[in-house]
């Protein structure tokens, strides 16, 4: 079975991911987080969601009776997974029933239901940080989770959102060492950040913060770095415990390079007029997922315009301790953000 069927039948029809990313482990480090008031901390008190398990409906089918399976499915899950008549397209049902016995995808299916039964702990890490994302973003909906299966398919995002629900591809969590990732030719860099520690905080930075970030063009290199160190701390704040490295997906060493080539990244930067320059190719290099920064060489680590746009903007939050974080959420200039940050590493 090709990826073009396996897709088809796993969404049932073509994804729209409705946060685009192409818009616009040390101990845990104290940061200049957005402030909230009492009022609104008491406010949220709780945090309600649902996690659908799709992939268990899935495999719970009857493929004797395969149409009437899935079309008591439909109106439990997004349009975007079951369409409405669905259960009557012939060719779409053959290729469910393809996808529920390709043994690959059965051992998938099988990994992931012994790595994430029940998904407590998920749901534990997740509702504490949905209670602190009520205090920041008062009235704000809450999403619901969606579990899936991608079969490994490397262009599906492993969390994106779609309208209010916020789907996890859990065959993308299961381990760098999974060896199916390595049999399926998963660079060693991407399988690193498929551990399950980092499926709660990459439902903000890949999903929800998409909600509050503003509909802009990215256009220069520090404009893709603000953007990125805005998403880092949005992450931070509703998971105060995780550290800065386990949020940016770095390993020990990859940080600690981080931290001390920080200032000699940052002239380099400067120097080479890369800051408000447009190559998209730049922005690439330092934005996009890599096993190291080409131009730092392969002691690197990969996404250093992530690291780096995170200082700036904690730079900034420090210089304005009474900025909320819907406040910073919104702010488009990252030049004058830049500028009234102060920020200048030794």
């Amino acid at each position: 079975m090709n990826r073009r069927h396996l897709l088809l039948f796993v969404l049932f029809f073509s994804l729209i991911v409705a946060f685009p990313s192409c818009k616009r482990k040390g101990a845990p480090v104290e940061v200049a987080k957005p402030k909230v008031s009492k009022s609104q901390a008491k406010s949220a008190e709780s945090a309600e969601f649902s996690i659908l398990r799709y992939e268990q409906d899935l495999f719970s089918i009857d493929q004797k009776n395969i149409a009437a399976g899935v079309a008591a499915l439909y109106g439990k899950y997004p349009e975007n997974l079951i369409q409405k008549g669905s259960w009557e397209n012939r060719e779409m049902l053959g290729f469910l029933i393809d996808y529920l016995n390709d043994p690959v995808i059965r051992k998938l299916y099988d990994d992931t239901q012994a790595q994430f039964a029940d998904m407590s702990d998920f749901r534990q890490k997740v509702t504490a940080a949905m209670s602190l994302y009520q205090a920041h973003f008062p009235g704000a909906r809450l999403p619901d989770f969606c579990t899936l299966i991608s079969g490994l398919d490397f262009d599906m995002p492993s969390v994106f959102g779609y309208e209010n629900t916020i789907f996890i591809a859990l065959d993308m969590y299961l381990g760098k060492d999974y060896r199916q990732y390595s049999q399926a030719g998963m660079p060693k860099y991407v399988a690193a950040r498929c551990e399950p520690k980092y499926m709660p905080t990459d439902c903000f930075t890949k999903a929800l913060v998409y909600r509050h970030l503003p509909d802009q063009t990215l256009i220069t290199l520090l404009d893709n770095m603000v953007d990125a160190g805005k998403k880092v701390m949005f992450t931070q704040t509703m998971f105060p415990s995780v550290s800065e490295q386990d949020i940016l997906g770095y390993t020990k060493e990859q940080f600690q390079w981080a931290q001390k080539h920080e200032s000699a990244v940052w002239h380099y930067f400067v120097e080479k007029n890369m800051l408000y320059g447009r190559d998209d190719d730049v922005a690439r290099r330092m934005i996009d997922e890599t096993p190291f920064t080409r131009d730092f060489g392969n002691a690197s680590p990969g996404r250093l315009g992530w690291y780096m746009g995170y200082q700036i903007v904690k730079a900034y939050m420090k210089s304005h301790p009474g900025t909320t974080l819907n406040e910073l959420m919104k702010t488009t200039d990252s030049q004058k953000l830049l500028k009234e940050s102060g920020y200048k590493p030794k």
